[in-house]
């Protein structure tokens, strides 16, 4: 059976913070290491993103729409894997955010310049870079004189964006930051429609209370955290996708359908659930535990 979610186990914050820094440091060293080759998750839905961070690529039929940018170090993987897939990457209408960290915008400012596509971000996230634009956590990453990828177009809560035969439902849902959104999307395959639900930000590196003051962030992100899961629960999904390839078990689905032609766990109408109920059990315990 695929595991449909994990999450790591709580660390003092420090340790937490050490654990980041010394697990990105090979990755930012040599992106390659952790390349993974491109593939259709389903329909019109296709993963473009490394075995560290997650990138999905919608194809509307009237442009493409890419999830998040990943690391700055590895946009060429990123353009490299679009190209894979049979995708011009010179059709990516737009690059959405799932919130405001370095990781997730970091090859957007680079794909905007060439490509001319639109950035676009929640207006919750946005304007918290504004206020303090350390929260992005660019000093932590491998080329910290970056720039922040603003937005073009801020997205609000309960805004529908539509492009081609795509219509996304944008859900703020603070707790990773302030701004997370979650977005809800069908996707196609001849008449097969599955929903996609997409939680933009689902670690706790971020909200503990040491770095919440440290950034100058609210104290409360983790009851944030419950009161977004609590949100979204009874979204209708088939298909849940995660930013970091642990949260949906990414590569264990990705195994399993190379291992098991014609078998896709990716479809899993029992997955949004599993993976909701395993991040508010720890985040339960990140609470009890006081972090």
């Amino acid at each position: 059976m695929v595991p449909q979610a994990k999450v790591l186990p709580h660390v003092p914050y420090r340790q937490a913070l050490k654990n980041f820094l010394e697990g990105n440091a090979a990755y930012y060293r040599q992106p390659s290491i952790h390349y993974l080759e491109p593939f259709r998750i389903f329909g019109n839905l296709y993963y473009v993103g490394d075995k560290r961070v997650c990138c999905h690529l919608v194809d509307t039929g009237a442009g493409l729409i890419l999830f998040d940018s990943g690391y700055p170090q590895a946009t060429h993987m990123l353009i490299d894997s679009i190209w894979r897939l049979g995708f011009d990457p010179a059709d990516i209408r737009y690059i959405i955010h799932s919130h405001g960290h370095f990781d997730h915008f970091g090859g957007s400012n680079e794909m905007k310049a060439i490509y001319g596509c639109e950035l676009l971000m929640s207006e919750a996230d946005t304007a918290s870079l504004r206020e303090d634009p350390r929260r992005a956590l660019i000093g932590w990453g491998p080329k910290p004189n970056d720039a922040i990828a603003w937005p073009d177009r801020e997205l609000r809560d309960g805004e529908i964006l539509e492009l081609g035969n795509t219509k996304i439902k944008c859900v703020l849902t603070p707790g990773h930051t302030v701004g997370v959104m979650t977005f809800f999307f069908d996707v196609t395959d001849g008449e097969t429609v599955h929903r996609v639900g997409y939680m933009g930000g689902a670690g706790f590196f971020t909200i503990y209370r040491e770095h919440c003051r440290d950034f100058g962030l609210p104290e409360n992100l983790c009851l944030r955290l419950g009161q977004s899961i609590q949100k979204v629960w009874d979204e209708p999904v088939d298909i849940t996708l995660g930013n970091h390839p642990s949260q949906n078990c990414t590569l264990e689905k990705r195994r399993w359908m190379l291992e098991h032609p014609g078998e896709n766990p990716f479809v899993d109408p029992n997955g949004w659930h599993a993976f909701l109920r395993a991040l508010e059990e720890k985040r339960r315990e990140f609470e009890t535990l006081g972090y």
